[in-house]
């Protein structure tokens, strides 16, 4: 017998996986957080199919998918095992329809009970999208304000480490939000990947005094913040980091660059860099491409502080809002307990 579920009977389970059989690049582009990617069908058979399809109609496709799928039915069988461990699979394709459908009988028949979730990937994203639209607040955000390298991602992510609720919204996104926001971190995440991810983090949070996150534009890249985000986001309680230049210059240096960066780190660098013509001039991208090449690195970020990134951030200037309070963030550990003991002392207690 089929056994059909919604996403609504197992977002929250523990004791489910999701197993997207969607093709790899389906998969990248969006998914449910946690899902494995056990493809029926790799790109280029997708796409075949997808022509065939279309010019020789739904049987001859259907036919040819089989002859495609048939030889490794053992394989995916075995993937499906391996994947879902004690826990029980949950398959979905992209309707849940007929490649979820598929595996379903396919596992069945080998004595394997695997769930399909009904609607597919699509219905999980009506979810997200419906609940972003209409997401309730319950917590107000302690907000980080602070100049590039004031070390607001590092105290981020140590209380996230000590278990406080916090959220990498630069994480999410795959992206650190500047011109040179995606050096060094692959292609950023898709829009609906990082809602998302976004919704299963405020879920976790949400309720708590606070949720502390970092002061965020309307953009990070190329993601757009829902807009009950940014707005509870400039309703919180703010906080400046400050820092020296020199331990800002090592942070960044650290935090962009590997001790030993490839062609490509550089290469992504440099084109960052000549993106700023129009803001810095000729010279000053001259000699910062000069330095670059010659490997003085501190250099090239002590210009950028100076010259780019302390007049870019208005936010972090104490002029142009009231922050609850100015924290020196030259030691992470420091910092992370302060910050701590001015969210208890505001009533936002840590728990």
């Amino acid at each position: 017998m089929e056994q059909a579920v919604t996403v609504e009977e197992v977002i929250h389970r523990n004791d489910i996986v999701f197993i997207d059989v969607r093709s790899p690049k389906e998969f990248t582009g969006a998914s449910i957080p946690g899902a494995v990617n056990i493809p029926l069908f790799d790109n280029a058979e997708r796409e075949e199919l997808g022509l065939i399809y279309h010019h020789e109609g739904e049987v001859t496709a259907r036919r040819i998918a089989l002859a495609l799928a048939a030889p490794k039915l053992p394989a995916l069988v075995d993937a499906v095992i391996t994947a879902s461990g004690d826990k029980k699979p949950v398959l979905y394709c992209w309707r849940g329809g007929l490649r979820s459908r598929s595996l379903q009988i396919i596992l069945s028949l080998a004595g394997v009970t695997a769930f399909r979730l009904l609607g597919g990937y699509r219905a999980y994203r009506r979810l997200v999208y419906h609940r972003l639209q209409n997401y309730s607040l319950q917590s107000k955000f302690a907000v980080l304000h602070g100049l590039t390298g004031s070390g607001k991602t590092a105290v981020i992510r140590e209380l996230m480490h000590r278990g406080y609720p916090a959220i990498d919204l630069e994480e999410l996104a795959r992206h650190r939000g500047s011109v040179f926001g995606a050096i060094g971190l692959g292609e950023q995440r898709s829009q609906k990947n990082f809602e998302a991810l976004l919704l299963q983090q405020l879920d976790l949070f949400n309720g708590s005094p606070y949720i502390v996150i970092e002061g965020e534009g309307r953009r990070i890249g190329k993601i757009h913040l829902p807009n009950f985000l940014f707005t509870a986001m400039d309703k919180g309680d703010h906080f400046l980091l400050t820092a020296p230049l020199e331990q800002r210059v090592d942070r960044i240096v650290k935090q962009y660059l590997p001790p030993l960066p490839t062609e490509a780190e550089l290469a992504q660098i440099r084109e960052a860099i000549i993106s700023l013509h129009s803001r810095l001039g000729n010279a000053r991208v001259e000699q910062l491409l000069a330095d670059l090449a010659a490997g003085h690195y501190e250099a090239v970020a002590r210009s950028l502080c100076r010259d780019y990134y302390d007049r870019l951030y208005n936010d972090a200037r104490p002029e142009r809002r009231p922050f609850t309070a100015v924290i020196e963030s030259d030691n992470i550990d420091r910092t992370v307990e302060q910050l701590a003991a001015l969210l208890h002392e505001n009533a936002l207690a840590i728990k």
